[in-house]
């Protein structure tokens, strides 16, 4: 055979060695929700890559036996182009140095241009590779299918006979990863602004398994409550201080919640808190907010107490609280309807007290500690070591605070100085 032909041949060897090897990691990382939308859409190659989705053993099955058929053939070929190209440079080797010279250099080939190669490249453009080549993988397919379908009925029959293996035909189930990827890769896909806005509500919705409620809860030191001995009087100027159309009841302590009342059952005149009191449903704060949500629809509530390790109160959740979770903030009852956030002059600020400190931090480029407290109001009730009165001035390392509107709980509105 002449060298140019032998190398010709040598050279169609590895790129289908190379075809086979990328088309099998593309056909493992792509995904798989992605294709069956292609097939839904009657794309050609959707149905094709579908086939082989509902069956992938027998695909990577004939890969297999596609590249072990053309690695034999690969092997005799490089063995003889290596006698020829000895022999004309009268070049002897004895028998064992010309197989060691053989081996590196086909294994060598074989690993740069018909392996790592071609899996980066195919991997990397998993999807659209699939695509293009998904008629050749099918022809490919119903070439070795017959060798292969031979070799994994033997393979069965070992596992099942000899090692006791049984192997289970799992249906095609799309997981939460297929689902991650395919937002991803529509967010990227997509320019428009509604596009970008339901990916993200989608990706939202997918990673609320993770969130827990101790993150969207109303803290303890925000919940409006009352006592159950509080006067039905009491509880309606509660409701209109407040604009709540909820407000919780304890016994003696916020640790020990016994219900809520609803301000529309005033209507029904009780005599007392306990003849209108609902039952109201104690979750852990490391519930998942999925669990949570399904708990609502299960009990038919939208309001949940929520307790911490120990058993007492660590705040309450509201359904609008989870909500917020996949569709942003929601001005729900307990939100404060704006956080007041004013620059008066170079050094004096106007701000509200449940502004976060990395957000002043970052914006104002202030210092203030984040080790102990998350919003302003905690950071100055944590200095003062008590909720300070309205007009009250407070200094605090740098800063001098005026206080300009404060609840029972917290502090509401307060005016900031740098000192120099």
């Amino acid at each position: 055979m002449d060298i140019s032909n032998l190398l010709l041949y040598i050279l169609g060897c590895i790129l289908l060695i190379g075809f086979f090897a990328g088309t099998e990691i593309a056909f493992t990382s792509a995904n798989k929700l992605n294709i069956e939308l292609r097939k839904k859409q009657g794309k050609f190659s959707g149905k094709i890559l579908a086939r082989f989705m509902e069956n992938p053993a027998e695909f990577i099955g004939t890969s297999l036996v596609g590249v072990n058929v053309l690695l034999v053939i690969y092997g005799l070929l490089s063995a003889r182009a290596s006698d020829i190209v000895l022999h004309h440079y009268h070049i002897e080797l004895s028998e064992y140095p010309k197989l060691l010279l053989d081996t590196l250099i086909a294994t060598l080939v074989i690993l740069i241009f018909a392996e790592f190669l071609p899996k980066a490249i195919f991997r990397s453009k998993a999807e659209t590779v699939l695509t293009i080549f998904a008629i050749p993988m099918l022809l490919m397919y119903y070439i070795f299918f017959p060798i292969a379908k031979i070799f994994v009925s033997i393979s069965e029959f070992i596992l099942k006979y000899l090692f006791n293996v049984r192997i289970k035909e799992n249906k095609q189930v799309f997981n939460r990863i297929d689902l991650e990827v395919f937002v991803k890769q529509s967010m990227h896909g997509h320019e428009n602004e509604n596009s970008e806005v339901n990916a993200e509500l989608f990706e939202n919705a997918l990673y609320l398994v993770n969130v827990r409620i101790r993150k969207c809860m109303v803290p303890r030191n925000e919940v409006e409550a009352v006592d159950v001995t509080t006067t039905v009087m009491e509880a309606r100027e509660k409701f209109i201080h407040t604009k709540l159309s909820k407000i919780i009841v304890y016994d003696d302590t916020i640790d020990n919640i016994i219900g809520y009342i609803h301000h529309l059952d005033l209507n029904r005149r009780p005599k007392n808190i306990r003849e209108i009191l609902h039952t109201i449903t104690a979750v852990p704060e490391a519930m998942s907010a999925v669990d949570l949500m399904n708990r609502f629809t299960k009990d038919r509530k939208s309001i949940a107490w929520v307790v911490d390790e120990f058993g007492g109160t660590a705040g309450i959740v509201t359904m609008e609280d989870v909500l917020e979770e996949i569709f942003g903030d929601i001005n729900d009852e307990y939100d404060v309807e704006e956080h007041v956030e004013k620059q008066l002059a170079e050094n004096e600020y106007i701000f509200s007290g449940r502004l976060e400190l990395d957000y002043l931090n970052e914006k104002y480029d202030f210092e203030f500690p984040t080790d102990q407290s998350e919003t302003l109001s905690g950071y100055i009730i944590a200095g003062h070591e008590t909720i300070p009165k309205i007009k009250e001035q407070i200094i605090l390392d740098n800063y001098e605070f005026d206080i300009l509107l404060v609840t029972d709980t917290r502090i509401e509105t307060v005016k900031l100085k740098v000192l120099k």
